[in-house]
């Protein structure tokens, strides 16, 4: 499949192309979660300057037929979306793919087989069997053929790497034609290692090193979810290129919290 986009009059695949043309130039790319599956919440996260967002639905509310409504927010401020199911259900990922997100990141990928096995969905033949009824992705089958010959070169697939299985299969999986990337859930990973959630010790930095190695020797993009922007360095030098960071409840809860300890700090003084 081909790095550089073509052009389309179609936004969510111009977006798709955006997105994947940069990670596979490598460029450093950081996106942020998305779980409240309301279209307010959903237009100001992308008015931030993220490189894309990516819609949870693994572990929120947030479900396939919120997208109808959720997209037309992000595409209005030009916001590329990855989009994650709760399993390697076919029809998750079908149903996303047809409303128009940018990509694809499944969860607990331990196999080859497994790795395939979503590439075949997702593509459409040759590359894979997605089935065609593209209805909003294409511009509500304005743009069908358009969509149609030029998803396959558009669509991003993201491989989440995030159990011991996974780590131990993860060159093979890498070698599994078809994805753009292989992604590090940090705190399911230490979890089935047996390692402190939380910490980058030796041995959590080997199994992240080989992960991105195996990315890498495939010409594949490396990712991760990271706490603080100053891990990055030490990321980027290992050889990850796709970072998520923070997300929307988060930051209600981050900013509500310190505006009440401020509150409370000049309160303080007055209510004595």
């Amino acid at each position: 499949m081909s790095v550089e986009p073509f052009l389309s009059t179609n936004k969510s695949l111009s977006l798709a192309m955006m997105l994947r043309a940069r990670l596979l130039r490598q460029e450093v790319i950081a996106g942020a979660w998305c779980t409240v599956p309301h279209p307010s919440v959903i237009e100001l996260m992308a008015r931030l300057d993220f490189g894309f967002l990516l819609l949870d639905s693994e572990h929120s509310s947030m479900d396939t037929t919120d997208l109808c409504t959720l997209l037309p927010a992000t595409e209005l401020h030009d916001a590329p979306t990855i989009f994650r199911p709760r399993s390697h259900s076919a029809g998750e990922m079908k149903a996303a793919l047809d409303a128009g997100v940018s990509g694809i990141m499944v969860p607990m990928i331990d196999t080859a087989e497994a790795a395939q096995a979503v590439i075949d969905v997702c593509r459409y033949a040759p590359l894979g069997c997605r089935g065609i009824g593209p209805w909003r992705a294409s511009g509500y089958y304005d743009d069908f053929l358009d969509y149609t010959a030029k998803a396959n070169d558009a669509t991003t697939l993201i491989l989440q790497i995030e159990s011991a299985t996974g780590l131990e299969n993860v060159e093979r999986i890498a070698a599994v034609p078809g994805s753009e990337a292989l992604y590090v859930g940090p705190a399911d990973l230490a979890s089935s290692l047996r390692l402190p959630i939380g910490e980058r010790g030796e041995e959590m930095r080997s199994a992240l090193c080989r992960v991105a190695k195996a990315a890498r020797d495939q010409g594949k993009v490396a990712g991760i979810d990271v706490n603080s922007p100053s891990d990055l360095p030490e990321l980027v030098a290992m050889g990850f290129t796709l970072f998520t960071i923070g997300s929307d409840a988060g930051f209600i809860q981050t900013s509500g919290r310190d505006l009440t300890r401020e509150l409370s700090t000049h309160l303080s003084p007055v209510m004595a």
